[in-house]
């Protein structure tokens, strides 16, 4: 029995011996495929930080065009239901007065508007004001200049805020922001493509800006400013000390 076990134990040492000499043959070698697999563990994490880089990219156009979609589908809906309204006052309205609130006198009053009647000429513009004061409107959101001065050729809604254009032609537009507080990016849109831009923003105090554009309309386009897509907060203010107001007119 002990011959037995000093001969397995012989045999073990022989064994691991051989595979020593082996490995010590085959150091090299593997040495060289170490190398290999850490050059190569290295480009694999060079592009696994590369996909994982793309993927928050992804992720924030992902959620820049949620924002945007829900956006375009609140500004839809506002849409609808100031057309709407527009219907409901139509039918009650029998299109010859604008109510006017002056708050420095307390009271209401009735101001007789132009009716639309073209001149001769056939020339046609509006010019309209805000009666009150608008707090936090968000973005992206039409605003309502809801008093007229003069609507020559009809082409304003004081219920929606949109002009539509009733003839082609060159058309001059001209809108003035006040803010108190407040700060409001705004945008003149025809056709539902930005024609112009503008940024107001005042601290504590109240404080104005004015932008003109120069457009071809087409007879039927809409026309109206609204809030821009981001940075909007605070009040835009209009009374008597300054309106915030929306004015065009065709120049050929």
């Amino acid at each position: 029995m002990a011959g037995f076990c000093l001969l397995i134990g012989v045999f073990l040492v022989t064994f691991d011996y051989g595979h020593t000499g082996n490995d010590i043959r085959d150091t090299g070698s593997t040495k060289q495929q170490i190398l290999k697999l850490s050059k190569m563990m290295a480009k694999l994490e060079s592009v696994v930080e590369e996909i994982q880089n793309d993927n928050r990219k992804l992720k924030g156009v992902i959620s820049e065009l949620s924002n945007r979609l829900e956006n375009e589908i609140r500004l839809r809906g506002q849409l609808e239901e100031r057309v709407r309204r527009c219907e409901i006052c139509l039918n009650e309205d029998d299109g010859n007065d604008v109510i006017m609130h002056q708050t420095s006198l307390n009271t209401t009053t009735t101001r007789k508007r132009f009716s639309g009647i073209r001149t001769p000429n056939g020339t046609i513009a509006f010019s309209a004001y805000m009666t009150h004061n608008l707090s936090n409107l968000g973005n992206l959101r039409i605003l309502v200049f809801d008093a007229i001065f003069i609507n020559e050729g009809n082409g304003y809604n004081h219920y929606v805020g949109v002009f539509t254009a009733p003839r082609t032609g060159l058309y001059v537009f001209t809108w003035t922001i006040r803010t108190y507080d407040g700060y409001y990016n705004t945008q003149l849109l025809v056709d539902g493509l930005m024609d112009g831009s503008i940024y107001t923003a005042s601290n504590f105090i109240t404080d104005s800006s004015s932008a003109t554009a120069v457009v071809r309309v087409v007879a039927g386009q809409s026309v109206y400013i609204r809030t821009g897509p981001a940075n909007n907060g605070g009040a835009i203010y209009s009374g008597n000390a300054g309106f915030s107001s929306f004015s065009g007119w065709t120049i050929d």
